[in-house]
């Protein structure tokens, strides 16, 4: 059996890329936090966030359940 875990990604609002990033180390601490999308150039305080569904192992090592 499996368990799932969901983890929440960042994209881009304009053209839907993954690669956000803070447009400076500071950028959220005094003032709100700027984010840029280095393939179509947006910058701005919105992103999208995009729940994504991990799937995992029940066992992580396999090779512990097979018999001796």
């Amino acid at each position: 059996m499996k368990k799932r875990s969901q983890r929440r990604i960042r994209a881009c609002p304009l053209c839907g890329s993954t690669k956000l990033r803070r447009i400076s180390p500071f950028s959220g601490w005094l003032t709100p936090e700027i984010w840029v999308c280095p393939d179509c150039g947006y910058e701005g305080p919105i992103y999208a966030e995009i729940e994504v569904e991990l799937e995992s192992p029940e066992n992580p090592n396999p090779e512990e359940d097979e018999p001796d």
